[in-house]
């Protein structure tokens, strides 16, 4: 989990800087991840037979998986630039919230009051930053919807991870995302210029760094239940909320100040295991 956090940091600061200071767009940085995780596949499982790639194709849950999981990760890309690393990744991060609820009606996962309270903390919290706070849905922008949207997804497929670890290699469930991510990002590109050759190099780096924190992710939930491995991904929206006001200048407001305080709260009061 800890290098998943590391790749999965990596990752947005590059897509951030790639979208916000080169005008690369987010389908290209999809793209890219795709095709860098299905090459991952190909070198580090298809050789011991790890792999089932007719599986990822027609498994019912790994379709659900694919679809979902590139839905989650387009919404996330294509807030980074507009949005800034630390609020889209404030608002996407909150899937530790979501899949703990989801949990705890798909897998029987224990939800107890202080996981509900955590829940409507990050709720809360979600208000403030968006500026829902006062109850008028034409205050949230967009690109926070999507956000948001993507957040849910997001959960949906860590339960679902957690239901094919039983049955499924890691490589085959992998695959499952680069397949649909690709098949969803090509339709963009015929319209999109073609990226420089720095472009290029860092949308690699960024495609090897979303492959790391993926498997090193899919692995810890192996062994880890939704609410302990998420708790390890908290962490990811703080790093990067001070990474954005550090490297690329971005500010928040009191009150979205707060909002982020809340939802970091709340995913954790959500996540963390009671101590005995």
């Amino acid at each position: 989990m800890l290098l998943s956090l590391a790749g999965f940091t990596g990752m947005a600061l590059l897509v951030r800087h790639l979208g916000a200071e080169r005008g690369v767009s987010a389908w290209w940085a999809l793209f890219f991840r795709a095709a860098a995780g299905m090459a991952v596949v190909w070198a580090v499982f298809a050789p011991g037979g790890r792999v089932s790639f007719r599986r990822a194709l027609r498994g019912r849950l790994l379709v659900t998986r694919g679809v979902l999981g590139a839905l989650g990760t387009a919404a996330y890309y294509v807030t980074l630039p507009v949005l800034g690393a630390g609020k889209a990744t404030l608002i996407g991060n909150t899937w530790a919230v979501w899949a703990a609820l989801f949990a705890a009606f798909m897998l029987g996962e224990k939800l107890a009051v202080r996981k509900l309270a955590g829940i409507v903390l990050a709720v809360a919290g979600v208000a403030l930053l968006t500026g829902l706070q006062g109850g008028d849905l034409s205050r949230v922008g967009g690109y926070d919807a999507i956000a948001l949207a993507g957040a849910f997804a997001a959960a949906f497929v860590v339960v679902v991870i957690r239901q094919l670890t039983l049955t499924e290699t890691s490589g085959t469930i992998f695959a499952s995302q680069c397949i649909y991510a690709g098949a969803l990002a090509l339709p963009f590109l015929f319209s999109l210029p073609l990226p420089g050759g720095l472009d290029i190099l860092l949308l690699t780096a960024a495609a090897l760094l979303a492959a790391l924190g993926q498997l090193a992710m899919t692995e810890g939930f192996r062994y880890l239940p939704v609410s302990t491995g998420g708790a390890f991904q908290i962490l990811l929206p703080l790093v990067l909320t001070v990474a954005g006001v550090l490297f690329f200048d971005e500010t928040f407001t009191l009150t979205q100040a707060a909002g982020a305080a809340c939802i970091l709260s709340g995913c954790h009061l959500t996540v963390a295991e009671r101590k005995s």
